[in-house]
């Protein structure tokens, strides 16, 4: 049986090395159609690429500052479920650290 996957689109920018921000994707399997979209980024650091940065503290929808833009709508990594292909990008691309680890988080 074949485990279904979606493409998970990151925004990638380290202002240190990059001189322009740009997007990597990923395929991430969703084998119970039950993860949240922070879920999908520790697959991808843990199997994937080990050098994407994104904060995550609470993981209660507490503290919003997890908080992406996912595809175009500013929510709460831990606690927004991964529907469909989805595209990963900080809330204010202005206050980058690294990839989707902002200043204000």
């Amino acid at each position: 049986m074949t485990v279904p996957t979606i493409s998970v689109r990151c925004f990638r920018f380290d202002p240190e090395t990059d001189a322009e921000p740009r997007y990597q994707e990923y395929r991430v399997p969703l084998p119970d159609g039950e993860m949240s979209v922070h879920d999908c980024l520790n697959y991808i650091r843990e199997n994937l690429d080990p050098s994407l940065a994104y904060f995550i503290n609470c993981q209660l929808g507490f503290c919003l500052r997890c908080n992406l833009r996912v595809n175009g709508k500013v929510v709460p990594a831990c606690e927004t479920r991964a529907e469909g292909d989805l595209t990963l990008e900080p809330v204010n691309a202005d206050e980058v650290i690294r990839d989707l680890w902002c200043e204000s988080t």
